[in-house]
């Protein structure tokens, strides 16, 4: 026991919390599902020992492996701890605050999404009290050209981060249901969106309804994430400056300048 207390106190670990780190690590910076052999060879590691972890992070929840391909990826537990470590990013509270405020005074579904390991992620969602059009699931990733979501963040972060995005929509066999068609179709989309202040969907996923999703910013002019109203296409349009688009406009504009009457 003294030598336990004696190793905690000069600094010593746990070794194996610190491979599993490295494993899970790997697992968050995966593009997509990885398979057991390339986890290995990532982590320069034999596959006996990464597979043993896996099995623990399984019945943990921290990852999740697929039946079909038999690949891992990030569990349910892994994205709670994710979510629970975003919430204490005070710009992202800001966010989720202004989010609840505006469904309280609009009453429509607001949809809060970060840039995440695969693309534009969902982290909060704020439904109205009216019927459910489209549920919007926490942790889901959106598709990247085919929602207004992705569209603001491909035209607000650096290509670099999105290049990779935007080559798989373009890729896909859904390429028909993407809302730019080619690059110089989204490059022009991309320009409209930032002049424009948001980028707006309507009918595009489901007939009748319409999205809008605009910007969010911290002081240091960082991207925090962005904020997507959706609803009835006849109550979200963008021609109207006292629409729910404008208002929500308004209130994000003000929310980028940190204004104290972000919220009002």
């Amino acid at each position: 026991m003294k030598d336990i207390v004696r190793r905690a106190s000069s600094g010593a670990g746990v070794k194996a919390v610190e491979v599993a780190g490295r494993i899970l690590d790997l697992l968050a910076r995966a593009q997509s599902p990885v398979a057991l052999r390339e986890l290995a060879q990532a982590g320069r590691m034999s596959p006996g020992k990464v597979h043993r972890y896996l099995a623990s992070f399984l019945r943990s929840g921290l990852a999740r492996q697929d039946p079909q391909s038999r690949r891992y990826e990030l569990g349910p537990l892994a994205i709670r701890l994710g979510l629970a470590a975003l919430n204490s990013y005070q710009p992202l509270r800001d966010a989720i605050e202004l989010q609840r405020e505006l469904r309280d005074r609009l009453d429509e579904t607001l949809v809060l999404s970060v840039w995440g390991a695969q693309g534009p992620t969902v982290i909060h969602v704020e439904e109205s009290s009216q019927p459910v059009i489209m549920t919007m699931r926490i942790g889901a990733v959106l598709p990247m050209l085919a929602t207004a979501t992705g569209i603001v963040f491909a035209a607000h972060l650096p290509r670099h981060f999105t290049q990779r995005r935007i080559d798989e929509s373009f890729g896909s066999p859904t390429h028909w249901n993407l809302l730019a068609s080619d690059v110089p179709s989204l490059d022009k989309l991309l320009l409209e969106v930032r002049e424009r202040g948001f980028a707006y969907n309507e009918g595009h996923l489901m007939p009748g309804v319409s999205a809008a999703a605009f910007p969010l910013f911290d002081r240091a002019s960082a991207m925090i994430g962005v904020l997507a109203v959706m609803g009835r296409q006849e109550r979200i349009k963008p021609s109207d400056a006292e629409s729910v688009v404008g208002f929500i406009k308004q209130a994000t504009m003000r929310f980028n300048q940190q204004t104290p009457e972000a919220f009002r």
